[in-house]
């Protein structure tokens, strides 16, 4: 076994205690010090919109942010209230956030590409009183809403007629302005939707140190936020963290919602970026279409893959296709404020555990414990047993928005989160699958992600998710719904079974057949919707 001193974790009775935190916090909480750092970096680059090529420094940022948070204050926004985004990514998506943050209010974005009842829902839950609203939105916004039975007043960031244009809301100056301070860190900064993936999607309440600490713990563990690429909307968990490190350091966003491989390797080498987020759906699209010749990837250093589970063969195609970056898994849940495994950038030891485990999302980071434990007894695992991990830590959320999160820990305080996985004598953590994902064919507990990674070795099939349907004989029968590559039409479901068969226990056997598809349910970020995808099947829409 791994020296426990050479990682700087400890395991005590099948619980693994990760080291002390090496950095210290603002104690006047999030505003404070997002205000402070972008005051000490007015003249650096902020953020870059790749479509215009303008850019933005920080102190024109901060300019509109306080122009921001003093008009929201003037029309009677408070510390606590809640306010909201429907918008893709532009150099103004990210001012309200952080006008809201500067006065203590909270921000509950959304996603203008949700569904119109996923949208409702979330209006419903968050209930916010002011909206800052894109062109394409406004009657999306405006219908949500009225069914929600929500009354809130939109500012569009276009020309309007009817709503309060952004233009005027950062116009108000103050050079006495002092942003909102904390008297307690544990109060909350955020709320973040979880992606709705296994049921109804939750307000996740995140709290000014989670951010904070999330933000410094990425830092602190050599991730460079010099340039990042980032494609998700404040709705997700990856762009707060990608904005509050971005602005920790001085860094520079670049901002856009749409990813396509082509324009991913304009913008990755005319704007020199260190650092990009993916998802396995955005990884998988990169290697179906290949790297151009001609593109120089060296400034980048870190890939980092999260949202979802990829099997290590797609990711040893990644890391070739990066050579000389820093190409990974990582693994985290925005009710845990964002990454709590990943490898350490700044320790060998760790970099070359990085490299001979590629199915590994990394080692547990400062400032959270973690055991595993079987799902249905509770009792604790020990190395190399797979069960559900649970968590404890300052940067676990505090709960859910307006809705009871009591079922979320464990008799001991222990936060469950849902996910099967695994860790290895060197402590390097192994992510399985979903609890709610799994089911049981002859009564063997069956994973879709084992299945997932070997129809995705097929030389024809570019995507693929499995689920379990109700079979009589076996419990479930696996059921295969794959995209295949173009020009790959003559693969029939019966070459689908077969390659399967001859590669796994008969356990695993596709014995609810396969489906092809043009494209799969995915989330705004691109993870499958699997609760949803079987619904379709079960209803028979698909």
């Amino acid at each position: 076994m791994a020296s426990t001193e050479r990682i700087n974790l400890e395991l005590d009775s099948n619980v693994i205690r990760g080291e002390t935190p090496s950095f210290v916090l603002e104690p006047k909480g999030l505003g404070y010090a997002l205000f402070e750092c972008m005051s000490r970096n007015r003249h650096l680059i902020a953020q870059i919109d790749p479509i215009s090529g303008v850019k933005d420094t920080y102190e024109h940022l901060l300019g509109r942010c306080v122009g921001a948070a003093l008009k929201m204050r003037s029309i009677g926004i408070r510390p606590k209230d809640v306010i909201t985004t429907c918008t893709l990514n532009h150099l103004n998506s990210c001012v309200p956030v952080i006008a809201a943050i500067f006065l203590g209010a909270i921000p509950a974005c959304l996603d203008p590409r949700l569904g119109r009842s996923e949208m409702t829902h979330h209006i419903k839950l968050a209930k916010p009183k002011i909206a800052f609203v894109d062109q394409g939105s406004i009657e999306l916004v405006e219908e949500t809403c009225a069914e929600a039975g929500v009354d809130v007043q939109i500012v569009t960031f276009a020309e309007s007629d009817r709503y309060t244009e952004f233009g005027e809301f950062v116009t108000e100056r103050d050079d006495e302005f002092h942003p909102y301070e904390v008297g307690d860190g544990r109060e909350t900064a955020s709320i973040l939707f979880s992606s709705g993936t296994t049921g109804l999607p939750k307000g996740i309440c995140l709290s000014h140190q989670s951010l904070l600490g999330q933000g410094n713990l990425l830092i602190s563990r050599g991730i460079c936020f010099q340039t990042t690429l980032t494609y998700s909307t404040y709705h997700w968990l990856s762009a707060t963290f990608a904005l509050v490190s971005a602005v920790l350091t001085g860094g520079c966003r670049v901002v856009t919602s749409l990813f396509t491989p082509r324009t991913f390797w304009t913008i990755l080498e005319r704007y020199s970026i260190t650092n990009v987020l993916f998802t396995p759906v955005h990884a998988m699209e990169l290697l179906r279409n290949g790297r151009p010749e001609a593109v120089n990837t060296s400034q980048l250093r870190d890939v980092i893959i999260g949202g979802d589970i990829l099997s290590s063969h797609p990711l040893e195609e990644l890391r070739a296709m990066f050579p000389g970056t820093n190409c990974n898994l990582s693994y985290g849940q925005t009710e845990l404020s964002g990454l709590i495994v990943n490898f350490n950038r700044l320790d060998r030891r760790e970099m070359a555990l990085m490299r001979s485990k590629p199915g590994s999302s990394g080692l547990l980071v400062p400032g959270f414990s973690c055991k595993i434990v079987e799902p249905s007894t509770g009792a604790t695992l020990g190395p190399n047993q797979t069960g559900e991990l649970c968590f404890k830590g300052d940067f676990v959320m505090n709960g859910y928005y307006n809705s009871d999160s009591s079922d979320r820990w464990d008799a001991d305080g222990w936060l469950r989160t849902g996910d099967l996985g695994y860790y290895d004598e060197d402590f390097c953590f192994f992510i399985v699958d979903r609890i709610k994902e799994t089911f049981k064919v002859k009564s063997f507990h069956i994973s879709p992600s084992f299945i997932e990674g070997v129809l995705l070795t097929h030389p024809a099939i570019s995507l693929a998710a499995v689920v379990g349907l109700p079979d009589e004989e076996n419990g479930n029968a696996p059921l295969a719904v794959v995209c295949l590559k173009e020009g790959s039409h003559a693969v029939g479901e019966e070459d689908v079974v077969k390659y399967v068969a001859e590669r796994m226990h008969d356990k695993y056997a596709l014995r609810g057949g396969v489906k092809f598809v043009d494209t799969l349910p995915l989330t705004t970020t691109g993870k499958i919707k699997k609760y949803h995808l079987r619904e379709l099947i079960i209803s028979g829409k698909l």
